[in-house]
């Protein structure tokens, strides 16, 4: 029996190491657990981390592997199958070597690949706010209007939406619908400057957002 519990005590990891298919990664909890013993290894296969990757760093093709492994119902990771999913988005975290990736580790695609953007958050009236055609990666213009006027301008051309109130991944469905019935709209512009002129525009006029022309010549 002492010999028994020795022989399963050398089985018991540390640290964030993933032995083989033998061992269930708790990754919400950040720990790790040994599980029975079993005839057939788990065929099963999820994202890990193959190296540390800092929150903020561009996640690379040699920054990711695979693992076959059994997880408990409510733990959630990314499957092997979508593993490319990931490559060329940006971790929301830092993660660990041989760590499990979650759906919620790497931001939604699109988002801050460019190093010099900045996104801006815009609460606009659904009608304004195109609700229910744009979605994350649509392309807009921007149009403020002088409410003490007449006139109408071009702020901003072709701002990539990277969230917006009817997104789910953005915050569930109505997530983003204050108690005013507006809607929140997540933009990616190409300064801080451009930002700071939104959201002045927004505190001062009307903001109106307007899908531009689709490029290439028509047929």
């Amino acid at each position: 029996m002492i010999g028994t519990r020795a022989r399963l005590a050398g089985r018991l990891p540390t640290g964030r190491a993933v032995v083989g298919g033998l061992l269930v990664t708790l990754a919400a909890a950040g720990v790790l657990v040994a599980h029975r013993s079993a005839s057939q290894p788990p065929t099963t296969r999820y994202v890990v981390a193959t190296r540390a990757v800092a929150a903020g760093q561009t996640v690379g093709t040699d920054d990711l592997g695979t693992i076959a492994i059994e997880l408990p119902g409510e733990i959630s990771a990314v499957p092997s199958s979508e593993a490319s999913d990931l490559i060329g988005r940006v971790a929301a975290t830092a993660l660990e070597p041989l760590e499990l990736v979650r759906p919620g580790d790497v931001l939604s695609a699109g988002r801050f690949t460019d190093p010099e953007s900045v996104e801006v958050s815009l609460e606009l009236p659904p009608a304004r706010a195109l609700e229910g055609i744009i979605r994350t990666g649509s392309r807009v213009d921007v149009l403020v209007t002088d409410p003490d006027g007449d006139s109408t301008s071009v702020l901003a051309s072709g701002v990539r939406v990277t969230s917006t109130g009817s997104d789910t991944e953005g915050g569930g469905e109505g997530g983003g619908i204050g108690d005013s019935g507006s809607i929140r709209v997540l933009l990616s512009v190409s300064d801080t400057a451009q930002a700071t002129a939104l959201v002045d525009a927004s505190l001062r006029s009307d903001i109106t957002l307007v899908l531009p022309r689709p490029s290439g010549d028509a047929t």
